[in-house]
């Protein structure tokens, strides 16, 4: 089985126990990513965000031929607990009867990837598919407001987790959020 992983914030430059079988290419679907999400570190990280829009996404090919094997992997490198990952670890897989989709992806976004994998050489493509969260902890969608107040009251090392993660996503990740991060942090892109 051939296996794809989707990816667009840390995993492109901090992909650590992922399998890969090559390197990341700009050539994945259009998805709408957004920071969007608070992490249990403090972190504001991008996902899928249907409010944002459509930007190209990085994937790599994977050296991992067991979909089961994969999910494990993307779920341990993503910190997402073996109870959850059914649901926040995004799959879909080509099968007898058509294409196979697990975990929490909006409808429209499944089709804009079901179409990708039928254009590449691959089996099966992963994605990690973790909800908006608030900086409350709530999973809802933060507004911008509530980002910013939040990512300017940490200190030490959770400010400069947070402040690495933003200037490290990949500089073809142009969202909204970032231009103002950039431009009321003064966090701007890194190589």
């Amino acid at each position: 089985m051939r296996i794809g992983c989707l990816a667009w914030g840390s995993l492109v430059w901090d992909p650590r126990t992922l399998p890969m079988a090559g390197e990341f290419r700009h050539a994945g679907p259009r998805l709408p990513i957004e920071f969007s999400r608070v992490a249990l570190d403090g972190r504001v990280t991008l996902v899928i965000d249907p409010a944002a829009p459509g930007l190209q996404t990085f994937w790599v090919p994977l050296a991992s031929t067991k979909l089961e094997a994969a999910i494990d992997t993307l779920g341990e490198r993503e910190r997402i607990p073996s109870d959850l990952r059914p649901r926040y670890v995004g799959a879909l897989a080509r099968g007898a009867d058509g294409l196979d989709a697990r975990g929490e992806t909006p409808s429209d976004c499944l089709a804009v990837i079901a179409d990708w994998l039928e254009k590449e050489a691959l089996d099966a493509v992963l994605w990690t598919a973790l909800p908006s969260r608030t900086p409350e902890g709530e999973l809802a969608h933060p507004s911008y407001e509530s980002l910013l107040a939040h990512l300017r009251s940490l200190e030490g090392g959770d400010r400069a987790r947070a402040e690495e993660y933003i200037r490290r996503t990949p500089h073809p990740i142009r969202t909204p959020r970032r231009a103002g991060f950039e431009a009321h942090l003064g966090w701007h892109p890194v190589d």
